[in-house]
């Protein structure tokens, strides 16, 4: 699992889309076929999103080392991506208890709408050219709007606009937040857009943005649903109950080999992007057709059981 973790957070890091995305599947739909199954569906959806912060924590990193973070326009976008994600997390039980088929169509849908998401959804550099503009100078004391950051090496200065929130904006978050909750992927897929589209800000700084928002939002929704699936399996007393149940839950076996992957693949992706070594279509086109494979699998799977 080490070198195909690796190999998973390099592609989604450099597509842009959160790693659950891929290991949710790889858990729930290839692991069975080889005879491997973790404790329940539910754990299959935490160890995804458990892997998932790890991988986006490292490539978190990358960005606040280059000053690539807004970290106050991070913090409003979590005041709402948070609570959703808990909410999202709290029905993730109910929704893998009711049936496995429910799960697979879950997910036969979300890789469908990722893949339709990656081949129709304009390119960040494109809403900044046809969408978006930022006073001519972009002084703040001229402009109130306009706000500035300069990189951690001072050679570059970004202007965009103050972030300002809109009713379609707080919506696509809460759904991004729920989602992300309830399946592991959706948050990162609706921020960057918008801090591009509203805020005209520069892809680089969006993107750093963006993965301060993922980190935090997915690690709310596996906090929840490890401490969910070990209060059920270890008592919820808040003691030694929940304690064995978390070491009981967490699959260690599996994470101690996926966490290191991760890792490694978040410093990987922003290497192979500073590099140029992949163009932006080719990427997204493998990403679009991957997605495409396993939502397809995913709805054959729930219709023939």
């Amino acid at each position: 699992m080490l070198p195909i973790a690796t190999l998973v957070a390099t592609s989604c890091q450099l597509a842009g889309i959160g790693g659950a995305a891929l290991f949710g599947p790889i858990f729930l739909l290839v692991f069975p076929i080889l005879g491997i199954s973790l404790a329940s569906p539910a754990a299959s959806v935490a160890s995804a999103l458990l892997t998932e912060v790890f991988g986006f924590a490292s490539g978190l990193l990358g960005y606040s080392r280059r000053g690539l973070v807004d970290w106050g326009t991070a913090g409003k976008l979590c005041v709402v991506s948070v609570p959703s994600a808990l909410l999202g997390a709290l029905g993730a039980g109910y929704l893998t208890e009711l049936n496995p088929v429910y799960l697979r169509g879950a997910y036969a849908v979300l890789m469908l709408g990722l893949c339709g998401y990656l081949v129709l959804a304009p390119r960040p550099e494109a809403i900044l050219e046809e969408e978006c503009e930022v006073p001519e100078g972009g002084d703040p004391d001229l402009f109130p709007d306009v706000r500035q950051k300069t990189t951690a090496d001072g050679l570059t200065t970004y202007t965009y606009l103050e972030p300002r929130g809109t009713a379609g904006g707080v919506v696509a978050t809460v759904g991004g937040g729920s989602l992300t909750g309830l399946l592991g992927v959706g948050i990162g897929e609706v921020v960057l857009p918008q801090l591009v589209r509203v805020s005209c800000m520069p892809v680089p700084l969006a993107a750093g943005t963006s993965v301060a928002v993922v980190v935090v939002t997915a690690l709310t929704a596996a906090c929840v649903q490890f401490v969910s699936l070990a209060a059920s399996v270890g008592g919820s007393d808040g003691g030694g109950g929940l304690v064995a149940g978390l070491a009981e839950v967490v699959p260690w076996s599996l994470v101690r080999y996926t966490i290191p992957g991760v890792l490694l693949g978040g410093q990987i992706a922003p290497y192979l992007n500073s590099r140029g070594v992949f163009g932006d279509e080719d990427i997204e086109r493998f990403a679009a057709g991957l997605f495409g494979v396993v939502g397809t699998a995913f709805a054959v799977k729930a219709v023939i059981g």
